[in-house]
């Protein structure tokens, strides 16, 4: 997203968008680990669905054809771990990093 917004500000305007979409439940971004704060917050996040049926609501694939597609395949159950991992922690001191 980055990549295509060159001007001042935006990445403070999508870190803003990506707060929203994690307090509505949507969306999640997961920082990169390193001990060194500053390198943390200066990767990229990993967006991860909340709840996975945002994820396949939008996808052509049905049951058989995700199942046969190891690519989405494996998007989906990374996705769908990770959802069941952040919904675990909620309300905890943990935090879920990559």
């Amino acid at each position: 997203m980055l990549g295509q917004l060159q001007d001042a500000g935006n990445t403070t305007t999508l870190a803003h968008y990506l707060n929203l979409m994690d307090g509505a439940g949507l969306i999640t971004g997961l920082s990169k680990f390193n001990r060194q704060t500053v390198r943390q917050r200066a990767s990229s996040p990993k967006l991860l669905v909340q709840n996975t049926a945002l994820q396949s609501a939008f996808s052509t694939h049905t049951l058989n054809s995700a199942k046969t597609d190891p690519e989405f395949w494996g998007r989906l159950s990374e996705s769908a771990i990770g959802a069941h991992l952040l919904n675990a922690i909620k309300g905890t001191d943990f935090k879920l990093v990559r």
